[in-house]
């Protein structure tokens, strides 16, 4: 019986990759780069954040030397056209037949804490949610050089004495593919948001949707076995 499903939240519950990719674009011309298309980026994303600048072809080094500019640039521009973002089709009808069927969900994101409460507050959807699995703050920069969320999600299974087969990871990157099989999760990847189908597809997740409504019959089917 699936117990725990566990949400990404940039792309996968909050549709705001364009909102990323418009504040990406005034960074790169801020540093006197070339923007890039919402194709490109998701060919490209990747965290860590570092990994994903050398894919469009910046070396360490020089993304060092703008970091200033590149982030004081981006968050500002990001969060003013987050604001304007939704959530994903499927979200909130998915989270009320969660709520109603007594299975627990978390977010775990590499976003901060604050500012997925925020968005959460003004989606009104924090009632749905068990905990926010995620950095403490903006300041904590260390999804630049490294994975984090993938211990605050086994932490939490472990501290909650859930089976790895009652847990769902639910993500629009690589990222939640590859933490769903390392950990013995059920993997499903959403399309449409920060990594391209094709991306998605060659990880081979448990299931591939469109829409998130579509994982309420995947938790009934796995319910079934």
């Amino acid at each position: 019986m699936i117990k725990l499903v566990a949400f990404d939240w940039n792309g996968t519950l909050l549709s705001d990759t364009l909102a990323c990719v418009r504040a990406e674009n005034k960074a790169l011309l801020a540093i006197g780069a070339k923007t890039i298309t919402v194709e490109k980026f998701r060919q490209n994303f990747q965290i860590p954040i570092m990994k994903y600048w050398e894919n469009l072809g910046f070396s360490e080094n020089y993304v060092k030397a703008n970091f200033k500019t590149i982030e004081g640039v981006f968050h500002p521009n990001y969060e003013l056209n987050a604001n304007k973002a939704r959530t994903r089709a499927g979200a909130k009808s998915l989270l009320e037949w969660l709520n109603k069927n007594k299975i627990n969900s978390v977010i775990y994101s590499n976003h901060h804490i604050p500012g997925i409460q925020k968005h959460l507050i003004r989606l009104n959807i924090s009632q749905f949610f068990n905990q926010v699995l995620a950095r403490g703050n903006e300041s904590d920069d260390s999804q630049i050089y490294k994975r984090s969320k993938e211990q605050k999600l086994i932490d939490y299974v472990s501290r909650n004495k859930i089976k790895p087969k009652q847990v769902i990871s639910i993500g629009d990157s690589e990222e939640e593919i590859e933490i769903g099989k390392k950990c013995g999760f059920y993997s499903v990847a959403l399309t449409g948001g920060w990594n391209s189908t094709n991306r998605l597809k060659k990880q081979k997740p448990d299931f591939l949707i469109h829409n998130l409504s579509e994982v309420k019959n995947i938790i009934k089917k796995l319910n079934r076995k």
